[in-house]
């Protein structure tokens, strides 16, 4: 039986719209991609989550991969508020599993200073149990340490406990701690597969 939902954030509780945010700005495609490439989808950005370095020494790595673009990707860095959007269905999706008795945790990949800005507009946080974010713990998913630190912080037992994530990679990191898992598409996906774990909705 469940008794406790473990929740990624980006693209499951808010929607990480990095290149909509970059569209908005009137970026080209070309540009965009060039910035994507220094930032998002480079290594980089793994350790901006982790947190163990200075800001400014990730942002000029970053900016060392695609200088044409510099000036666009501290901008980016600059405006993180604009990157991430809470969904409307967060709050009383969790207020719903606490009022039916689940424990509620969240497990995310976040930098530091993104997720000091951003936690302060997330409506949901005073709703949550309690929380393992990267950048707090410097341990990353799907490393095993961040998945440790969840459980034993927070006395999990992960034979009743649902992990759900938008990555797949993510919940091959779960699954040998015992974790049940579910991969986030859509939230009506999202519902439907947490009623056939039994999670009372």
């Amino acid at each position: 039986m469940i008794h406790t939902v473990v929740l990624d954030i980006g693209n499951v509780l808010a929607q990480f719209r990095w290149k909509e945010y970059l569209e908005k700005c009137g970026y080209d495609e070309n540009v965009i991609q060039k910035i994507g490439n220094a930032t998002v989808r480079s290594e980089y950005w793994k350790e901006w989550d982790r947190g163990a370095q200075e800001d400014d020494e990730l942002i000029s790595k970053c900016c060392a991969l695609e200088p044409s673009v510099e000036k666009e990707i501290k901008a980016l860095f600059n405006d993180v508020e604009q990157l991430v959007r809470e969904y409307d269905y967060s709050v009383e999706f969790i207020k719903k599993l606490k009022e039916n008795g689940y424990q509620v945790y969240l497990l995310s990949n976040y930098g530091r200073t993104h997720f000091q800005r951003d936690q302060r507009n997330f409506r949901f946080m005073k709703y949550v149990d309690g929380a393992i974010i990267s950048s707090q713990v410097q341990y990353i998913k799907p490393e095993p340490e961040i998945y440790e630190a969840l459980i034993n912080r927070y006395h999990i037992n992960p034979s009743e406990a649902v992990f759900l994530d938008d990555l797949q990679d993510n919940l091959e990191g779960a699954k040998p701690f015992g974790f049940h898992t579910i991969l986030v598409r859509s939230y009506e996906q999202m519902i439907e597969d947490l009623k056939k774990l039994g999670v009372s909705l």
